[in-house]
């Protein structure tokens, strides 16, 4: 089919360009001609692209973005007019790519390694010969962790909606709810306060339950003395947070008191010692170090932290074990302390921050103590 003939959509953040010149500087050291990007979201971060099925070649002098005629109409409201794009539509596009040369002479074309079945990949490479087809890994995601001021803005929005659905939430929860039936009403929340979608499956779990760190709400229903914790996000225009809160529900035990308290300080402590280049893995020791003094060592197993943005969950990754990533500055990062005592309690605390030059500025703050509910 022939390119796509469109209007110049909305200004795009100046990010973008930036992006785009660091990814081209990387292509030129791996000696390559462009690179195939094939995930979603990162399509989506340099085109504003939110379809679910795209190609995007980016070339020293070219961006070709490639998708076929289910999206022609929400290809010319969405995509950023970008310098040197070129749009096609085609649902046959090895053949297309190769009749209509649109590769023009490149030789060496990398993709996303990491992000695209090894089947896939041998398939493509036989279809585009003599065009030679190399991997690549994580060479995209380092360059899309810092986010423009346009792009803060939503990640910003979809806290503000998460806050405000947990500030409903937490006095509606009455005793005998189960746990299915409070995930309800956060969903519902969240969609009524503008939520696009939820970015991953809610978590709400309940006394003994809150030890397991990923169990699907169950029809468990809340008791006099249980924790809650309810793990939940939002998106807006394709970016999402999440927060976590945890509340006791009438009189709880004093452990969980204490608890919370050392979480609150480790958070707190992760927050203090923000600042552009720090290592993740240092950056993490600030919190490793008040919960091993705590006592809780052995029940502190999940990673401290990780970006967000498109996805809820990015690079950089903050844990004791990372050491190879840096925080950017402008990168958004959702802050997450958490222990899991097996058969006793879990608890979390999880809030974004913004990097700043001067430090972190927290986008959301959690209750300054254990918040208790009457039910």
């Amino acid at each position: 089919m022939d390119k796509l003939h469109r209007k110049p959509p909305k200004k795009y953040p100046e990010m973008i360009n930036r992006r785009l010149q660091q990814i081209r500087f990387t292509i030129e050291d791996l000696k390559l001609d462009g690179i195939l990007v094939t995930h979603l979201p990162h399509i989506r971060y340099m085109t504003n692209f939110s379809g679910s099925s795209a190609y995007l070649f980016i070339l020293q002098d070219e961006l070709h973005f490639i998708t076929d005629d289910r999206y022609e109409m929400q290809v010319k409201g969405e995509l950023y007019d970008l310098p040197g794009l070129k749009v096609h539509s085609t649902r046959e596009i090895w053949n297309y790519l190769k009749e209509n040369k649109v590769l023009g002479s490149a030789e060496n074309i990398g993709f996303e390694a990491d992000r695209m079945p090894y089947s896939e990949a041998v398939e493509i490479r036989t279809m585009i010969r003599p065009i030679k087809f190399k991997p690549t890994s994580g060479e995209i995601e380092p360059f899309l962790t810092a986010k423009d001021p346009m792009e803060i803005e939503y990640i910003e929005k979809t806290s503000k909606i998460s806050q405000k659905v947990y500030d409903i939430i937490k006095s509606e929860i009455k005793i005998g709810m189960t746990e299915s039936e409070i995930t309800n009403k956060i969903a519902y929340k969240s969609r009524e306060f503008g939520s696009e979608s939820v970015p991953f499956h809610i978590i709400c779990t309940s006394g003994v339950n809150t030890a397991l760190p990923h169990i699907r709400p169950t029809s468990r229903k809340v008791k006099e003395g249980d924790l809650i914790m309810m793990e939940h996000g939002a998106t807006f225009n394709g970016f999402a947070t999440t927060i976590c809160r945890t509340v006791g529900i009438g009189e709880v035990d004093k452990e969980y008191f204490t608890a919370y308290n050392m979480i609150l300080e480790a958070q707190n402590a992760t927050i203090k010692n923000l600042r552009p280049g720090i290592n993740a893995s240092i950056l993490e020791s600030y919190a490793r170090k008040i919960i091993l003094e705590g006592g809780y060592g052995d029940y502190y197993k999940t990673n401290l932290a990780h970006g967000v943005g498109i996805s809820y969950n990015e690079n950089p990754i903050i844990n004791q074990r990372n050491s190879n990533h840096l925080v950017p500055e402008n990168c958004v990062l959702s802050i997450e302390p958490a222990v899991y005592v097996p058969n006793k309690f879990g608890m979390r605390i999880k809030d974004s921050v913004l990097v700043t030059k001067s430090g972190a500025r927290p986008i959301t703050v959690p209750p300054d103590s254990l918040e208790i509910i009457s039910g």
